[in-house]
């Protein structure tokens, strides 16, 4: 079994499976006790060290210091990596916010509302999911969003068209060209970021100037192009947000504590789909604030996140801990920022 594997496992050990390992290791070690050998007394107490550790790290640590945990999925994306099974191992640790209150920025590990998670499985340990974004509002601030566009000669592009028209151009490899040249919704996102800048667009951090954008799209370099990069504002500043792998594709403020959503022709409030004049309608009211004792969660993976501009504000009781540090893989060996 490879080592991430097992550190897996062991990190999210039931705590039936902890107390029978107790349970065992008493009974042998008591069968033990009552053998005169110098053999069965070192064994004794042996085991009665490793009852000790087991409980301190699993039934102590574990639920109120720190905890290891896995990322999954690439929401968190360029800060936590996490896709096909090898996302990086982090350690959580619990005991900070017993302490104080999470502060903006931190990336918090939490036990999501239930409309975040209906449909999905339980871990396969029967451990209830948990998820991981950075905490973007704090009780009182007002969140606001605004999509990206490229406009080309006058007419708009969002990220989805500009990352169709260059996969169709090739400018994701050769595979994802073929693939998207049979099947235009063909979707590139998962292995490809692309980050609207004003002066050119990125892939993967590399720019693409914006001659070549024109050239792409309408097959002259000299169409005159305007980049305008999506925007997250927290109290009407724009927040700098250098770890995130993409500028929103989406409109979004507060409604009445509920998160309401441009996403294209997609309009939602707190995730249930409605009509655009009743979105347009909404949007122009004054942009409401996080309530009190919740926090406004978001994936730096702005465009691949299932976060609070999905089911808006999260409950401050449902926060777990502080996502420390990066353990595992050892080429990922940080501080998590």
């Amino acid at each position: 079994m490879p080592t991430s594997n097992i550190t897996e496992t062991l990190a999210n050990l039931s705590i039936t499976w902890i107390l029978g390992m107790i349970a065992i290791a008493t009974f042998l070690r008591v069968t033990l006790v009552r053998n005169s050998s110098p053999l069965a007394r070192s064994s004794a107490e042996f085991l009665e060290s490793g009852i000790i550790a087991i409980a301190l790290v699993f039934l102590i640590l574990r639920p109120f210091v720190v905890q290891a945990y896995f990322i999954p999925s690439p929401s968190m994306e360029p800060t936590l990596l996490g896709e096909n099974g090898s996302g990086d191992r982090i350690l959580v640790n619990k005991l900070d916010y017993r302490l104080r209150s999470p502060q903006r920025d931190n990336v918090v590990v939490f036990i999501p509302p239930a409309a975040a998670t209906e449909g999905s499985p339980d871990e396969p340990s029967g451990a209830p999911i948990n998820y991981i974004k950075r905490l973007i509002g704090a009780p009182g601030d007002v969140i606001q969003t605004t999509a990206g566009r490229v406009y080309i000669n006058g007419a708009p592009y969002t990220h989805s068209d500009i990352r169709e028209k260059f996969a169709q151009a090739g400018l994701f490899g050769d595979e994802a060209k073929q693939e998207s040249q049979m099947d235009p919704q063909y979707d590139s996102q998962a292995n490809y970021h692309v980050r609207f800048r004003p002066d050119a667009v990125l892939i993967n951090d590399q720019p693409v100037p914006k001659s070549r954008v024109a050239e792409i799209i309408t097959g002259f370099s000299g169409a005159s192009v305007r980049i305008e990069p999506g925007v997250t504002r927290r109290n009407g500043v724009r927040l700098d947000e250098p770890f995130t792998a993409e500028d929103p594709d989406y409109d979004l403020q507060l409604l009445n504590g509920q998160s309401l959503k441009r996403d294209g022709a997609n309009c939602r409030l707190n995730g249930v789909s409605i009509s655009n004049d009743d979105y347009n309608r909404m949007a122009a009211t004054p942009p409401g604030r996080v309530p009190p004792g919740c926090f406004f969660m978001m994936g730096d993976n702005r465009n691949d996140s299932k976060d609070s501009t999905e089911w808006g504000p999260l409950d401050g009781n449902r926060v777990v801990g502080k996502a420390q540090f990066i353990f595992w893989p050892l080429s990922r060996l940080r501080a998590i920022q």
